[in-house]
């Protein structure tokens, strides 16, 4: 598992472009959501502040580490809180390590 501000970078096909698209952003909390897609279990969650654009979700989540020049794949990205009071809140689901 990453560290608490790892920075991480975020790859995907956003609704309405024509190419890919890079975000990056850093960890902001790990711990356990409420999944409904899975029978509302409690499973790890790890919250990024990178950008997930519509068209994201699914997209690879990598972890930068300065002293390495290969990128680790943390997870996928899958969710963005949508509240009118938070932005640039957003889940990935970890892969295993």
């Amino acid at each position: 598992l990453p560290d608490l501000q790892d920075e991480v970078t975020v790859v995907g096909f956003p609704i309405g472009g024509d190419n890919t698209c890079v975000t990056v952003g850093v960890v902001s909390r790990i711990d356990m959501q409420t999944y409904s897609s899975c029978g509302s279990k409690s499973l790890l969650a790890i919250q990024i502040d990178a950008a997930i654009n519509p068209g994201n979700s699914g997209g690879p989540c990598f972890l930068s580490k300065s002293n390495e020049r290969m990128m680790q794949c943390l997870g996928v990205a899958f969710q963005v809180l949508g509240h009118d009071e938070a932005e640039n809140i957003g889940y990935i689901i970890p892969a295993e390590a």
